[in-house]
């Protein structure tokens, strides 16, 4: 019996690390956005999710603007994700060629959690000094 349990437990797959899809991949067309894409890292945040218009404006966040937060996120302001140390991450879908089309979308999925402390995974990006987490689209939000 021991031994089927370890046979089960090793024919399980160990959990992927984030990375970029292949139609991310596909977008990186020159050099220099090859370059920027190699600088992307896998990253996981935990935070608080705040709508990044009313947040970076005002200062606004928390309960006291969840109703108001999550009407500008699902009108299309950017929701973002703000890091214990004051690190705000724009959250972005990924992949590329969906998000480009407009095939995916976090705004549902994230105005309905505005306020709450989130953790999430994806591949991060520093590109111009904008902190960037590109994340997949959950399936409830599909």
């Amino acid at each position: 019996m021991l031994l089927i349990a370890c046979l089960l437990l090793l024919q399980t797959p160990a959990p992927q690390a984030p990375a970029w899809s292949a139609t991310t991949y596909e977008a990186a067309v020159t050099d220099a956005n090859k370059k920027v894409l190699a600088e992307g890292k896998p990253l996981t945040i935990t935070g608080e999710i705040v709508d990044v218009s009313c947040y970076t404006q005002l200062g606004k966040r928390g309960e006291g603007h969840k109703a108001c937060g999550a009407m500008c996120v699902i009108n299309g302001a950017p929701a973002g994700i703000l890091a214990a140390d004051g690190t705000l991450y724009i959250l972005m879908p990924e992949p590329h060629h969906p998000r480009r089309d407009g095939k995916a979308s976090l705004a549902k999925y994230l105005s309905e959690r505005m306020a709450q402390t989130l953790t999430l995974s994806g591949m991060s990006s520093d590109h111009g000094g904008i902190h960037t987490l590109f994340i997949p689209v959950p399936t409830e939000a599909k």
